[in-house]
């Protein structure tokens, strides 16, 4: 437990000054958290974050200090899933390891380091740099296009390109939306073969799994496991999404 508390401690000095910029009443409810961790009080202070982070603010050391104090109370779905968040929120490839360590620890799947994960992972941790830079494009071609015309010529390269890649970002600003992943938070999770509670029971999994979250269907969510697709229903799992 205390080498993960000095794991934890050295992170949070590191990102502190890249937190995001709160509201001033958000600010003050997380330095009366803060206050209370500090203290070691940790399952109030755990509260107060809840609390925060479901008004979507947050800082990157709030959300590790959530995994660390899940950790702690041995809620290994939970902890995992405040991990995701402060790897979204951050790009610490540390968080990484510690995740790894978690799922090798409890036996837990959806964590496997393969290429097309470390290809997603990518995608995700520059999707917005993406999305500028197609924009930029996208915008220049258009100027050109322009220009070319106030010159009374056509610039049928320029406009294809054009809108090829406005086609194209179109498709990747909706695809990021769509392409996340789910961590189950409690234990003894059904996975059902349809949206229903009267679906036949394919498997029973504990906390901590992770899915591939391919859509929803009321209170179900759509997942793949195994190769095969399942449904879950909403309570049962953590969307990793800020």
């Amino acid at each position: 437990m205390k080498n993960i508390q000095r794991w934890v401690c050295k992170i949070v000095l590191v990102i502190a000054a890249s937190s995001p910029v709160l509201a001033q009443k958000t600010t003050f409810r997380l330095s009366q958290a803060d206050s209370l961790y500090d203290k070691k009080q940790y399952t109030q202070s755990l509260d107060q974050y809840r609390e925060i982070l479901a008004q979507h603010e947050y800082t990157p050391a709030m959300l590790l200090k959530m995994a660390f104090v899940e950790e702690g109370l041995n809620h290994p779905g939970k902890a995992l899933y405040y991990l995701n968040l402060y790897y979204l929120a951050s790009s610490d490839k540390s968080a990484l390891d510690k995740m790894q360590e978690l799922a090798t620890k409890f036996n837990l799947d959806g964590y496997e380091t393969s290429d097309s994960d470390l290809a997603l992972s990518f995608y995700h941790d520059y999707h917005q740099d993406i999305s500028l830079t197609l924009g930029a494009v996208v915008l220049f071609c258009l100027a050109l296009v322009l220009f070319w015309r106030s010159k009374g010529k056509r610039s049928i390269a320029a406009g294809t390109v054009a809108f090829f890649l406005l086609a194209l970002m179109i498709v990747h600003v909706n695809l990021g939306e769509k392409i996340f992943t789910g961590i189950i938070g409690e234990p003894n999770t059904y996975l059902l073969d349809g949206p229903s509670a009267g679906a036949s029971v394919v498997s029973i999994v504990g906390e901590g799994h992770k899915f591939e979250i391919v859509g929803k269907v009321d209170v179900w969510y759509k997942v793949r496991w195994n190769d095969h697709t399942v449904f879950v229903k909403d309570h049962s799992l953590l969307p990793v999404r800020l």
